[in-house]
C-alpha cells in the first residue's frame, strides 16, 4: 500500500474508531508523573454574535461586542489557571463571530505586525501599534493565567498599490490564529489558508507553515478548521517540522457521515500519531459543536447538540505521544487511481 493510501486508510480507520466509541467528554486530569505530561485546556465557546453582521458599525461598537467574548475568555483562563494549565486553546471566530462582508468586518480587525520581524508584548507595550486592543487583552490574559494562549481573531495588514495582489481597499484581511507565551509575548501567528466561504478574508500568498516551541512539551504546529482536510498546511507542517502536538481553533459545522468534528479531530491524531488540542465554537442550532484533547490512544471530548452551555476541557497530555504511525511518508501527490475524482 502506498504512503498516501496507507495514510487515508488509517485516517478513515480513526473515523471508524471514533464513531464506535470514545471518551466520555468529562473533564479529567489523570494522575501521572509531571515530567512526562503537560496540562492542556480547550474551550468550546457559545460566542456572542453580532445581531446584524452586514451592518457598518464603528470600531468602538465592534470592541464592545468583542469585549463581551473576551470577558468570558478571561474567566476561562482564570479557571484553567487554578488547574495548573500550561496551554489553553480558544476557537475560530470566537471573538468577532462570522457572516461578515469584507467591509462590515473591518471595525473588528486588529492590526497585525509580523512576529518574525517585531518582538512585541502587547500587554506591556499597549501603545506601540494602533488598533490592537484585542491582542492586548489576550496578551494580558496569558500573563494573568501564566500559560501559553492560542486564540483566533480577524487581522489587517496594509499593502501598497505596487503589490499586484493588493486589494483595491489597500489592505489584506486575514483569519488569524495568534500564540502568546506565558509572559504575554506574541510568539507567532498563523493566517488561515483554506478559507471556507469567508468573503471577508484574503488567502495569504504563501502557506504559513508555523510552529512554536514551549518549555513544557517542545514543538507545536498550528492551523485552522478547514485546513485539516488539506496537505498544505496540515500534513506538511507535521512531516517537515517533526511536530507531535497541534493546536487547532475551529468553527466546525458537523456534516454526516464523514465530516463530524470529533471524528475528524480524533482520526487525525490517530493517523499521524500526534496530540490534537481542538477548540470549537458552540452553536448547536448551526450544527457547531465538538471540541477535544485527542491523543493517539485516548480522547477527552465534548459534543452536545442540545445544551447551549459552554465547556472547558482540561487534561494531562503525554509530551511524547505513542502512535502507530507518523507523517514521515505523507505525500501531497494524488494517487493516479483518484484522478477521476478531480474530473481529469
Amino acid at each position: 500500500m502506498s504512503g498516501a493510501r496507507s495514510k487515508l486508510a488509517l485516517f478513515l480507520c480513526g473515523c471508524y474508531v471514533v464513531a464506535l466509541g470514545a471518551h466520555t467528554g468529562e473533564e479529567s486530569v489523570a494522575d501521572h508523573h509531571e515530567a512526562e505530561y503537560y496540562v492542556a485546556a480547550v474551550y468550546e465557546h457559545p460566542s456572542i454574535l453580532s445581531l446584524n453582521p452586514l451592518a457598518l458599525i464603528s470600531r468602538q461598537e465592534a470592541l464592545e461586542l468583542m469585549n463581551q467574548n473576551l470577558d468570558i475568555y478571561e474567566q476561562q483562563v482564570m479557571t484553567a489557571a487554578q488547574k495548573d494549565v500550561q496551554i489553553i486553546v480558544f476557537p475560530e471566530d470566537g471573538i468577532h463571530g462570522f457572516n461578515f462582508t469584507r467591509t462590515s468586518i473591518y471595525p473588528f480587525l486588529d492590526f497585525m505586525p509580523s512576529p518574525q520581524v517585531v518582538r512585541w508584548n502587547p500587554c506591556l507595550e499597549p501603545h506601540r501599534f494602533n488598533d490592537t486592543e484585542v491582542l492586548q487583552r489576550l496578551s494580558c490574559m496569558a500573563i494573568r493565567g501564566d500559560m501559553f494562549l492560542v486564540a483566533n481573531l480577524g487581522t489587517k495588514e496594509p499593502c501598497h498599490s505596487s503589490d499586484p495582489r493588493c486589494p483595491k481597499d489597500g489592505r489584506y484581511q486575514f483569519n488569524t490564529n495568534v500564540v502568546f507565551s506565558n509572559n504575554g509575548t506574541l510568539v507567532d501567528r498563523y493566517r488561515k489558508h483554506n478559507l471556507y466561504f469567508e468573503a471577508a478574508f484574503d488567502v495569504p500568498l504563501k502557506v504559513d507553515l508555523i510552529t512554536f516551541d514551549t518549555p513544557f512539551a517542545g514543538r507545536f504546529g498550528i492551523f485552522t478548521c478547514f485546513d485539516i482536510l488539506f496537505f498544505d498546511p496540515a500534513i506538511r507542517v507535521l512531516r517537515d517540522y517533526k511536530v507531535k502536538h497541534v493546536v487547532y481553533p475551529t468553527a466546525w459545522m458537523n456534516q454526516l457521515p464523514l465530516l463530524a468534528a470529533i471524528e475528524i479531530q480524533k482520526a487525525f491524531a490517530v493517523a499521524f500519531g500526534i496530540n490534537v488540542l481542538a477548540a470549537n465554537v458552540h452553536h448547536p442550532v448551526l450544527g457547531m459543536t465538538g471540541s477535544g484533547i485527542h491523543t493517539p490512544l485516548e480522547s477527552f471530548w465534548y459534543h452536545d447538540m442540545e445544551n447551549p452551555k459552554s465547556h472547558l476541557i482540561i487534561a494531562q497530555v503525554a509530551k511524547n505521544p505513542v502512535g502507530l504511525i507518523g507523517a514521515e511518508n505523507a505525500t501531497g501527490e494524488t494517487d493516479p487511481s483518484h484522478s477521476k475524482l478531480r474530473g481529469s
